[in-house]
C-alpha cells in the first residue's frame, strides 16, 4: 500500500505530505483547491509529463511516494526540473524502470492519467484474472518453449551455413597445435637451455676463473696449510677440535666445487645448431601463446575445445532434424493450449459483459454497453493467441468504441467496476472524477462500492461528495491558503463540518446534523 506521498513545489503546493491508511482515504476540498494535484503527483511516477507542473517556488518539483507490502518497502520519487531523475530507493533509474515499479503498487484513473486501464495489458491482466490460471501458465510454457527450439534451430542452421569455413579454421588451428605437440612448462624448460648457450663465453670465463681461483691460484693449498697448523694446535688444546672438523669438512667442499667446475668446463662446447634448433623451437611455442593462449597450458586448452566445436559440428545435421521434430510437435502444443486458452477468455469475457453491465448501471451509467473484444493475432504472441480489447459506450446510440473515447468519471467508474469483478488491480487504487454528474442515489452507491473495494485493497479518491466522504478511513481536506494550499487530516468535528460544507455549502445546525448522520450510517 501507499504509505506516506510527499509534494514539493507542485503547481501551488509548495510543500505536502498525505499519510495514508488501509481502506478508503478520501481527499477533499474548494473547486480549485489543488485536491486533484495528488493526482498528478502519483501519474508522475507513473511516467506522467510533468507540463506546466513545475510550480513557483523553486526550479524544480519533487515526489516521493513510500510504498509498503509483505516484506517488502520500495520509495520511489521523481525530481522534476531543467531534467528529469527518477530514483528506486535513491538509485537512479530511467522513467520506464520508474514507471513500472510504480504500476507494481499503484494503479491509476482519473482524466488523461488512466494508465492502468487504457492499456491492453492491463485489459488482458482483468479478463484473464476471471480464468484458472493454470490455463495461461501452460500456454506460456508451452510458448516459451516453442520460443527456446526456435531460437536453438536458428543458431545452428547459422552455424550450418558457415560449417565448412568455420570447419576449415577449426582443423587448421587445431593441426597447428597438435602438429607443435607443445607440452606443458617446456617453453621454460627450453629457454634455460638456450640462455645457457646464447652466453657461453660468458659462463667459460666465470667458470675458469672461479676454478683457477680455487687450483691454480691456491685456493684449496691456503685451506689445507690452514687445517695442518689447527690440527697440531688441537694436539695441545683439545677445544680446537670442533674447528678442525669444520675446517677440514670446508676443504673437502672445496676440492669437490674444484672437481665439477672442471666437469662443467669441459661441458661447456659450443653448439650453433642445437641453439638455432631451440630458438626456432622458442619462436613456434611463442607464436602458438600469442594466438591460442598466454601459456601452454592454455594452448593446449583451446586444443581441446577445438575438438570438441568440431564434434559438435559433425552432429550438426542430425540434430537439426531433432530440431524440426521438436518445433513440430511444440507448435502443434502451443495451438492446443492458446484454444483452449482462448475458449476459456471467450466464455469469461461474456460472463463480464453481463456483470459490467449491471455493475454500470448501479454505478450512473444505465445505458452504457460494455464489450471484451478478442482479436486474433496474424502469429501466437506471449500471451496467446488473441489480443484482449475493451470497448464501452455510454450513449446507447453509438457502438462501443476504444476506452480511449470515455470521459474521466466514466473511466474512473470503469476501472472501480472492473476491481470490484475481477480484482485484477494493485495494491493502491486511486480514483480521480469516480463521483463526476453522480448525486442522489448512485452516489450512495458508488459510495458503497469504493467502501466495499477498500476491504481488499487500499483505495485513493478525489470527490466532492458527501456519501463517499463519510465512508473514509481516514479524509485529508484541501484547503487554498495565500498562492499556496495545505493539506489537512480531519478528525471528529473538523470532518463533521467539512461533510456539512459538501452537503449545502453552510454549517448550518441541519447541515451539521445530516453530516453526524452520515457518519453513524457510514
Amino acid at each position: 500500500m501507499l504509505r506516506r506521498l510527499e509534494v514539493q513545489n507542485l503547481a501551488v503546493i509548495r510543500e505536502a505530505a498525505l499519510d495514508l491508511a488501509p481502506g478508503l482515504n478520501v481527499l477533499t476540498g474548494e473547486t480549485g483547491a489543488g485536491k486533484s494535484l495528488f493526482v498528478d503527483a502519483l501519474a508522475l511516477l507513473l511516467g506522467g509529463k510533468p507540463e506546466g507542473l513545475v510550480g513557483p517556488f523553486g526550479d524544480s518539483l519533487l515526489v516521493t511516494a513510500f510504498f509498503q507490502g509483505e516484506g517488502e518497502e520500495r520509495v520511489l520519487s521523481r525530481r522534476v526540473g531543467a531534467r528529469s531523475t527518477p530514483r528506486i530507493d535513491g538509485e537512479v533509474v530511467s522513467l520506464r524502470e520508474l514507471a513500472e515499479e510504480a504500476e507494481r503498487w499503484a494503479s491509476l484513473h482519473a482524466q488523461h492519467a488512466a494508465f492502468a486501464l487504457l492499456r491492453p495489458k492491463r485489459q488482458e491482466e482483468a479478463l484473464d484474472a476471471l480464468l484458472d490460471p493454470a490455463l495461461k501458465a501452460a500456454y506460456r510454457e508451452a510458448y516459451a518453449r516453442h520460443r527456446a527450439l526456435l531460437a536453438e534451430k536458428e543458431a545452428l542452421e547459422r552455424a550450418l551455413r558457415q560449417k565448412a569455413e568455420r570447419e576449415d579454421l577449426l582443423r587448421f588451428q587445431l593441426k597447428e597445435i597438435r602438429e607443435a605437440k607443445p607440452a606443458p612448462g617446456e617453453d621454460e624448460a627450453l629457454e634455460g637451455e638456450a640462455r645457457r648457450l646464447r652466453h657461453l663465453e660468458t659462463l667459460r670465463a666465470r667458470a675458469g676463473r672461479a676454478y683457477a681461483l680455487l687450483t691454480e691460484e691456491g685456493g684449496a693449498d691456503l685451506l689445507a696449510q690452514a687445517a695442518r697448523e689447527l690440527q697440531a694446535a688441537a694436539r695441545v688444546d683439545g677445544g680446537l677440535e670442533p674447528l678442525l672438523q669444520d675446517l677440514e669438512g670446508a676443504l673437502r667442499a672445496v676440492r669437490a666445487v674444484a672437481v665439477e667446475l672442471e666437469a662443467y668446463l669441459e661441458g661447456l662446447e659450443a653448439d650453433p645448431a642445437r641453439l638455432e634448433a631451440l630458438e626456432a623451437r622458442l619462436a613456434l611455442l611463442e607464436r602458438l601463446k600469442r594466438k591460442y593462449g598466454p601459456t601452454l597450458e592454455e594452448v593446449l586448452a583451446h586444443a581441446e575445445r577445438l575438438e570438441e566445436e568440431l564434434r559438435g559440428l559433425e552432429g550438426g545435421e542430425e540434430r537439426l532434424k531433432a530440431l524440426e521434430e521438436a518445433l513440430g510437435a511444440a507448435w502443434a502444443e502451443v495451438r492446443s493450449r492458446g484454444e483452449a486458452l482462448g475458449r476459456a477468455r471467450q466464455e469469461a469475457a461474456r460472463r463480464l459483459e453481463a456483470a459490467m453491465g449491471e455493475e454500470l448501471a448501479v454505478l450512473g451509467l444505465p445505458q452504457a454497453r460494455f464489450l471484451v473484444e478478442l482479436i486474433p493475432l496474424p502469429e501466437p504472441g506471449p500471451s496467446g493467441l488473441e489480443e484482449v480489447a475493451f470497448r464501452f459506450s455510454a450513449n446507447p446510440h453509438l457502438p462501443p468504441g476504444p476506452l480511449s473515447g470515455a470521459s474521466g468519471g466514466e473511466l474512473a467508474r470503469l476501472a472501480l467496476a472492473l476491481a470490484l469483478l475481477t480484482g485484477a488491480e494493485a495494491p493502491t487504487v486511486v480514483l480521480d472524477e469516480v463521483d463526476a454528474g453522480l448525486g442522489g442515489e448512485a452516489a450512495w452507491r458508488v459510495a458503497e462500492r469504493l467502501a466495499r473495494l477498500a476491504q481488499r485493497r487500499q483505495v485513493l479518491v478525489v470527490t466532492h461528495l458527501p456519501q463517499i466522504a463519510a465512508k473514509a478511513d481516514r479524509h485529508f481536506r484541501v484547503v487554498k491558503e495565500g498562492e499556496g494550499v495545505r493539506v489537512e487530516l480531519l478528525e471528529g468535528e473538523a470532518r463533521v463540518r467539512e461533510l456539512a460544507r459538501l452537503l449545502s455549502g453552510q454549517y448550518t445546525e441541519a447541515a451539521l446534523a445530516h453530516a453526524r448522520g452520515l457518519l453513524e450510517g457510514g
